[in-house]
């Protein structure tokens, strides 16, 4: 029968697994600066994602209802001059 060929995907693995555990081992400080620096990026995307959170929730929730309120006293103020004019003319 014929050989088989590993899979590339498996092999690909295998290597970048590989090439990490000789970096852990020869390098371990430059796999810890790494990692640190990998941990602050994520920490710096968390905090942009926590501060837009909150934006959108300040928008959805008292922005929306001080427009809102904003739009209904200008409808209020524009009927109440509308009806007196409406008096006036008569």
């Amino acid at each position: 029968m014929g050989s088989r060929l590993p899979n590339p995907r498996k092999v690909t693995f295998a290597l970048v697994l590989l090439g990490l555990i000789a970096a852990v081992i020869w390098e371990p400080d430059l796999v810890a600066g790494f990692l640190h620096n990998a941990l602050a990026l994520s920490n710096v995307a968390l905090l942009v994602l926590a501060i837009a959170a909150l934006a959108w929730f300040l928008y959805w929730v008292v922005l929306r209802r001080i427009l809102r309120a904003r739009r209904i006293a200008n409808a209020r103020m524009r009927r109440m001059l509308r009806e007196s004019t409406d008096r006036e003319r008569e």
